[in-house]
């Protein structure tokens, strides 16, 4: 789109160097993509080194030679600059906006030369289609972020957006719109932002209209968009929507793997019971999984879709009013879709999963005729002790806990504990046989409350629950260093911190106990307790290292 000047020598080789800088930094990028996906060497080799040292050659000769040879010489460096972004645009058009996205996301903020060489780039496309203005958006929106409290960002200054506009707007030498025009848009621009602003829930998100109308609007502007005070207005929009979009997804997030994992459970129900299922609950059930691992793709990069939970969240629901277990089996799935509800949270599956009036205690072995339990193993005591009676409220482990006790609920009642922990339901959590018979001994009213045998099986219980927890914690914060996600970081940073400090106070608890079996000559289980213990201080040490080291403020 450049337009060429009357030859003044030095401003043509100033731009000359502009478009040379421009091509190099996205020749090496394309390489980093392609080592990124594993797919060998860039499909297209060319020596800027050699093209650099001529473009060297010629600055002494600006001055002095004559007007003819010095645009001769230039005119064939633009020919082959010309000649190598048409090679490059030939391997970067196979990528989707989705993909670049993610790879322009691990920049660091401050790369600003890097991130500027790249727009400069996709500026000296002839025309714009849809794809590039996605690709300069998310790049354009990207310089113009500064870092806000938490996971927001904030836009830079008004001036400093202007200024930096001002410069690409003349490089890539685009029409300016007149004045009327002009205003038009930033009127109807800030009118998005404010409908954006005040989108009430994650619903109106997933429908997609105020989203999918502003970025249809963005196309519809084709180079009006590198007006400076159109593009400030723009990316001032998407930072806008990018914060409200994850405002509203950190809310619905628990929400919807609570809502995913009782499909994951009524699976389970149906490998026991097959003939419970018709063929399109089946096929229903196989879709959930394919946008499942699509959403837990995206969560690991940082990369939800709008659309792929919007998906998720209907093959969810169409599983839920699918499936009719028969009258004897209800309470159990009533029961599953109750727990882990936050208060504040909205509950949205049909009626058949709504709580029953019962206790917690009310378990999948009272509700569930097994028929292939093991002998001899206990049947759960009838009891109408509660889940917060059955183990005292903890803030900080009450997540980890519900994740243990809903676990084992599916297996520890016809299985030994031994077999127990090494099913399917319990991989994630690893647990050792008797940390899953303290919760079965516990649940089934084997221990009196009060008692040594109830305060070490507790014990036993919440310590497997801390493990759990900081083992977590620590693959999080590898994660997120990988993925430059500093405001989500800096949470989970907060959040070990707590888990560090009561692992320290969990350390001191382990001796007591230890000392007291040797004290009391009970040594039956001291192996059991020291084995639990050193895979405690194994994961407390990891964590404390990978918190200190990902800049945390590690309890001592």
């Amino acid at each position: 789109m450049n337009t060429t000047p009357p030859f003044r020598p030095t401003e043509r080789y100033t731009i000359l160097s502009d478009r040379f800088r421009s091509l190099w930094t996205f020749y090496q990028f394309l390489g980093g993509v392609f080592k990124h996906q594993d797919r060998g060497k860039l499909p297209f080799s060319y020596d800027f080194q050699s093209l650099y040292k001529r473009m060297q050659d010629i600055v002494p000769g600006l001055a002095n030679a004559s007007e003819k040879d010095a645009e001769k010489e230039i005119n064939g460096i633009e020919r082959e600059l010309a000649k190598i972004h048409a090679h490059l645009r030939t391997i970067e058009e196979e990528f989707a906006p989705s993909l670049l996205r993610r790879l322009f996301d691990h920049l660091k903020q401050q790369d600003e030369k890097i991130l500027v060489a790249l727009v400069k780039f996709y500026l000296q496309y002839e025309t714009y289609d849809e794809d590039t203005l996605d690709k300069l958006d998310i790049l354009l929106t990207r310089l113009a972020q500064a870092p806000g409290e938490g996971e927001r960002v904030l836009p830079r200054s008004d001036a400093d957006l202007r200024a930096m506009f001002e410069r690409l707007a003349e490089f890539a030498g685009i029409d300016i719109p007149d004045a009327v025009e002009r205003s038009a848009l930033l009127v109807a621009i800030r009118e998005f932002r404010s409908q954006i602003e005040q989108i009430p829930d994650f619903d109106a998100i997933l429908a997609g209209g105020i989203y999918d109308r502003y970025r249809n609007f963005k196309h519809k502007l084709g180079s009006s968009f590198l007006d400076p005070e159109i593009a400030v207005e723009l990316v001032k929009t998407n930072i806008a929507a990018k914060n409200r979009f994850q405002e509203l997804y950190k809310t619905e997030e628990t929400g919807i793997l609570e809502d995913t994992n009782r499909i994951f459970e009524i699976e389970r129900y149906l490998e026991k019971n097959p003939d419970a299922a018709d063929t399109d609950l089946r096929l229903q059930i196989e879709a959930f999984k394919r946008f499942r691992g699509r959403f837990d793709e995206g969560r690991k990069e940082d990369n939800i879709r709008r659309d792929v939970l919007a998906e998720l969240r209907r093959s969810v629901q169409e599983i839920l009013q699918s499936f009719d277990p028969p009258e004897q089996h209800a309470p159990y799935f009533a029961k599953r879709a109750a727990v882990g509800r936050e208060a504040d949270l909205p509950a949205k599956p049909p009626p058949v999963y709504e709580p029953p009036a019962q206790s917690v205690r009310s378990s999948a072995v009272d509700a569930i005729p097994f028929e292939d339990q093991d002998e001899g193993v206990p049947q759960r005591a009838s009891s109408t002790m509660s889940l917060d009676e059955l183990v005292p409220p903890d803030t900080l482990l009450n997540e980890s806990l519900h994740k243990i006790m809903f676990a084992l609920e599916l297996v520890i009642w016809d299985h030994p504990p031994e077999r127990a922990v090494t099913l399917t339901q319990l991989n994630n959590l690893k647990l050792e046989p008797w940390e899953a018979d303290a919760y079965r001994r516990l649940a089934g009213g084997l221990v009196a409350q009060g008692t040594h045998d109830w305060d070490l099986a507790h014990f036993l219980l919440t310590t497997a629950a801390l493990r759990v927890k900081m083992d977590e914690e620590d693959s999080e914060i590898l994660r997120l260093q990988s993925t430059n996600s500093g405001g989500r970081l800096f949470e989970v940073l907060e959040r070990s911190a707590q888990s560090l400090e009561r692992a320290g106070e969990v350390e001191k608890r382990f001796h007591w106990f230890l000392d007291d079996m040797l004290y009391r000559g009970h040594t039956e289980k001291l192996d059991q307790l020291s084995r639990s213990r050193f895979r405690f201080l194994k994961t407390y040490a990891a964590l404390w290292l990978d918190h200190q080291n990902a800049g945390g403020v590690t309890p001592l």
